[in-house]
């Protein structure tokens, strides 16, 4: 698309968003320089088009790859004020509301981008976070149920279930976490507590600590 309309925001802003999940999923076999030209097509997308929604949200979100959650903010609450029925840009919110110790805004980000998209494709993710802000309240009971409905929705991939492995054990179902822990390894022998935590720079110590020591327990 951007090769036959090269002034069409919406196609680089696709582009970022496929690099960025290339960066943050280790898809690439060059993290860093998915990294990179992530930035580059949100930075192109909005040079083109800065009332996009669309490019406005892929800009916040490449922040999450350096962990710069606080210079994500004000692109996704951007991305609201110009859509405010967008649903992936509210679940985006939540997430970095959620990651820097806001689960109480972090979940009704989430509850309102489920309640605006429904059948969404990254459904999983919001309820991913769902459970996410029950981890960091503290709350593990409700973390996984949450995390169980998150690694059973379509397209939910390996760190979701390593969300789930971490809720049960919090939980103390010890099967349920082993089971999910074994299942996201297989999916990417990769995984560890230190990418998971690259993932989810949990901001919150004792939040941080209490995940790191559940993974670190499923690990052996």
């Amino acid at each position: 698309a951007v090769e036959l309309d090269p002034g069409f925001a919406r196609a680089h802003a696709g582009l970022s968003f496929v690099q960025f999940e290339d960066a943050f999923l280790r898809f690439a076999d060059e993290p860093a320089a998915a990294q990179t030209e992530a930035r580059a097509w949100a930075e192109r997308s909005l040079e083109l088009d800065p009332l996009d929604p669309f490019c406005n949200l892929v800009m916040g979100r490449v922040h999450w790859l350096n962990a710069d959650l606080e210079a994500s903010l004000p692109w996704l609450e951007r991305a609201i004020r110009l859509n405010p029925n967008y649903a992936q840009a509210k679940y985006s919110l939540a997430w970095t509301e959620t990651l820097l110790g806001d689960p109480a805004s972090g979940r009704a980000d989430a509850d309102e981008a489920l309640k605006l998209s429904p059948l969404d494709p990254l459904a999983y993710g919001m309820l991913g976070v769902r459970a996410l802000s029950h981890l960091i309240g503290d709350e593990p009971a409700a973390a996984a149920q949450w995390a169980a409905r998150a690694a059973r929705a379509p397209g939910a991939h390996a760190l979701i279930e390593m969300i789930a492995a971490v809720a049960h054990a919090l939980n103390g179902d010890c099967a349920r976490a082993d089971a999910a822990f074994a299942s996201s390894l297989r999916r990417n022998p990769d995984l560890s507590a230190a990418e998971f935590l690259r993932a989810f720079p949990v901001r919150d110590p004792a939040a941080r600590e209490r995940i790191a020591a559940a993974l670190r327990t499923l690990q052996g």
